[in-house]
């Protein structure tokens, strides 16, 4: 066993470690005094469970045994004595680097090249991250988001770097960057010139492009100009809409049939309509099929929505609803179903993919364009819609995610500084940088925009106009960043140079990784940026449902792959899909091909079977009760329920609010009442807390005024005897009776919130009553139409007279 000797020169004495096989045998203090013949040993004091002084002479003895004698940094006067002293007794040394912080615990560790700088010195390693561990353990990191920063750390070889990250004291792009996402011109375009399409469409697209994207190119090689069905699976602003376009005015103008063009939102209808309209120069008339809101609010936009147009734009069930009731689409040359992921959707999933397997039924001879900015199993959901996949997984825009742990206190101000910093950046086209700001609730959207310089809130609770209008002061550059919830996610177009992840979260609900990839993919766009800019502003230890703290959701998101899509669908929507077939099919043979198309079915015979028990199909054929049911989207669940609801003589407003309930409701004070009695009180009036609230006798900690709008409340709404009150749905349902009412009375969707917050504390936005007062349109429709066919005249006449209170905002009718 060799033995070497570290030595330190310290403020006063020397440092003498004796190693032996990379441990310390003990801790020796040598003290040196000066005499004629030059720095001599004075005092040798021994560190080894005791302590004692030997002969002075004994670290002269040490030192001769010592294999090496290593010499670090320490006090420069002491340490020039002791070399001397080292000399005279001609004992050679070596200088080397060592981890200081072993070296105060009294382990040696000799630093090479994996060393890390930290507060103008060396240390090892492993002592940095150990100090890493400690600043992530004070802040809540967890494991995976302490792998990260060691991960950063030995990459960059500085802690005071990660220190300054995690302080947030200096955003180094160097540090938060994850990765980069390239961008690559790898696939060959090609020029209009080049591709055999009508002269016309060419000229038209020549105002836009002269050479076709890369995905664009793609998808004419794999036979979009031949007729195939494509799968066009590619990210975000690369192209995928345009083949849709080629694809269908060339069919158009060659009389193979019209172009449909669905999407899965309104608000992405009324884009793509304004866009194609753009065709009429080639003669081509547009209208557009969304179910249009029947509420009468005193404006109006009119829309052309006959079916007999060249181009139809529509929702998802805007078109399916013409297919469930029997009525003709006409010739059909293109079918462009954007966003076609939405498969897998819990909510609408099933629906879309009935629509799909409709349109090929009645329309065997069009062609499909399926697009999709990520799908994790392209091949076999192509094979399955019986389209040819085209897949381009490169952007022609570099994105960059960067990840940037923080906190409560510092988010928005680090949200203003990247906002900033990307609007005062133009690209080399000259487009201002733009930001799109994902939040978790539309009560954040507000005070985030409100506090953030040239921001506005955008979310599905919004009317119409004001959306519109947002999206065009955004396309002039005229508004430096919108703030908004997942509505931006399905497409919306708003060219955006970066995008700021304030959470993770979709209400309380993290985000899946698809949906994480269809946000992200809002950063840049070709034409308007050079790259886009993702910042993942994560905070250690926020959860929402589940275990896993924001900082372990965003690695987890950006280290994975996209699902597949394969949905299974509940029972319920199932028999709504094989109900809606049997609309359609006029045999047996095909009944079962319309089965066949359909994704997400499994026993066809079994669900007739329980159609046939609930009087909703005869034999393969719907019943008139069925074909009505069918039409108005009711599952058999709510077709069982209105039925059930009109032998109980319940009225037609009762049983279409027993069909759905109005939750959109906030509480007002929910922060001011939450800090007041140091509990949590939910945003949201109908998820509990605010029940618990109410009968607690934290009310009376409350301001009067407060109490006294939770009294009303609990008086005009929390008064049945259920045993499970108030969590049965009792209160639900009265709100949404009163506010039903109110609108009977005549008042319109503002009036009826105003008068909400007024007595109650709670409010809503304009955009969702709407969007339910129409719905309530809807059910009382199809009420009106069962109970024709039911032979309940009175029901059905009471019906249309609250239909048209609904609609109209009056008592009159």
């Amino acid at each position: 066993m060799s033995l070497n000797v570290l030595v330190q020169a310290e403020k006063s004495r020397i440092l003498l470690l004796p190693i032996k096989d990379d441990r310390v045998v003990f801790e020796g203090y040598l003290r040196i005094k000066d005499t004629p013949s030059g720095p001599r040993p004075y005092k040798f004091l021994v560190k080894k469970d005791t302590e004692r002084y030997l002969p002075p002479d004994d670290s002269v003895k040490l030192l001769r045994k010592a294999r090496g004698i290593f010499v670090v940094d320490g006090d420069g006067p002491l340490e020039q004595r002791f070399v001397e002293l080292l000399n005279a007794y001609q004992l050679k040394h070596r200088r080397v680097s060592v981890c200081q912080h072993c070296l105060g615990r009294r382990r040696v560790t000799l630093l090479g090249e994996d060393s890390v700088s930290y507060r103008g010195s060396r240390i090892c390693y492993r002592c940095a991250v150990d100090e890493i561990n400690r600043e992530a353990e004070f802040r809540g990191i967890g494991r995976s988001g302490r792998r990260y920063l060691a991960g950063i750390l030995a990459r960059r070889r500085d802690l005071d770097e990660v220190m300054d990250l995690l302080n947030l004291q200096r955003i180094d792009p160097d540090l938060t960057r994850f990765d980069v996402i390239p961008a690559s011109e790898e696939v060959a375009s090609l020029s209009l010139d080049e591709i055999q399409i009508p002269a016309e469409l060419r000229d038209h697209l020549k105002r836009r492009l002269s050479n076709l994207l890369p995905v664009q190119a793609m998808a004419v090689r794999r036979g979009l100009l031949e007729g195939r069905s494509l799968l066009v699976v590619s990210a975000t602003a690369t192209g995928k809409s345009l083949i849709g376009e080629i694809a269908g005015i060339r069919n158009l103008i060659e009389g193979r049939g019209k172009l449909l063009f669905l999407v899965p939102l309104v608000a992405l209808a009324n884009q793509k309509f304004e866009q194609l309209s753009g065709y009429s120069e080639l003669g081509f008339r547009t209208s557009i099929k969304v179910g249009v809101s029947r509420i009468r609010l005193g404006r109006n936009f009119s829309l052309p929505t006959d079916l007999d147009a060249d181009i139809i734009v529509g929702t998802y069930e805007g078109i399916d609803q013409v297919l469930r009731s029997g009525r003709s689409l006409g010739r059909i040359g293109t079918v462009v179903i954007d966003e076609v992921h939405m498969l897998e959707d819990p909510e609408r999933g099933h629906r879309l993919a009935g629509m799909i397997a409709r349109l090929r039924f009645v329309a065997p001879r069009a062609q499909f364009i399926y697009l999709s900015a990520t799908v994790g199993n392209p091949a076999a959901l192509a094979k399955r819609l019986g389209a040819e996949l085209v897949e381009y997984e490169i952007r022609p825009v570099p994105i960059e995610r960067h990840l940037i742990f923080t906190s409560p206190v510092d988010k928005l101000h680090l949200i203003r500084k990247l906002v900033g910093a990307g609007a005062s950046v133009r690209s080399s086209t000259g487009y201002k940088g733009q930001t799109i700001i994902f939040t978790n609730s539309r009560k954040k959207c507000f005070s985030l925009a409100q506090s953030i310089p040239g921001a506005v809130a955008y979310h599905a609770g919004l009317q119409y106009h004001e959306r519109k209008r947002i999206e065009e002061l955004f396309a002039q550059g005229k508004i430096n960043a919108v703030v908004t919830t997942s509505a931006l996610a399905a497409g919306v177009d708003f060219p955006a140079s970066q995008v700021i992840f304030e959470t993770l979260a979709m209400g309380i609900e993290w985000l899946t990784v698809h949906e994480f990839n269809q946000m992200l993919g809002r950063a840049g766009r070709p034409g308007y940026h050079d790259r886009g800019l993702v910042y993942i502003l994560a905070e250690p230890g926020r959860h929402y449902s589940g275990t896993e703290s924001e900082d372990e959701v965003a690695l987890r998101l950006l280290s994975s792959s996209v699902e597949d899509v394969s949905p299974n669908y509940e029972e319920q929507q199932q028999l709504e899909e094989v109900l809606a077939n049997t609309a359609v099919a006029r045999s047996m043979d095909e009944l079962r091909e319309l089965h066949r198309l359909t994704i997400g079915l499994d026993d066809l015979y079994r669900s007739l079977d329980l159609l046939r028990e609930r009087d909703l199909v005869r034999g393969i054929s719907p019943t008139r009760l069925g074909r009505v049911v069918a039409a108005h989207f009711l599952s058999p669940e709510q077709a069982d329920l209105v039925v059930k609801g009109m032998e109980a003589g319940k009225s037609p407003l009762e049983i279409s609010v027993d069909l759905e309930q109005f939750d959109a409701l906030f509480l007002r004070a929910a922060d001011q009442i939450s800090f007041r009695i140091r509990m949590p009180v939910a945003q949201r009036v109908f998820q509990g807390s605010f029940f618990d609230l109410i009968s607690s006798p934290d009310l009376l900690r409350l301001d009067r005024s407060i109490q006294e709008e939770c009294l009303r409340f609990a008086r005009d709404f929390m008064r049945c005897n259920c045993r499970e009150a108030p969590y049965c749905g009792c209160v639900e349902r009265a709100v949404s009776m009163r506010i039903l009412e109110m609108r009977s009375e005549g008042k319109d969707p503002k009036e009826i919130l105003d008068a909400l917050s007024d007595d109650y504390g709670i409010y809503g936005y304009e955009g969702d009553l709407i969007n339910y007062l129409d719905q309530i349109v809807r059910y009382l429709e199809a009420i009106e139409s069962m109970a024709r066919v039911l032979g309940r005249s009175e029901i059905a006449e009471e019906a249309a007279r609250s239909k048209r209170r609904i609609e109209e905002g009056s008592a009159e009718g």
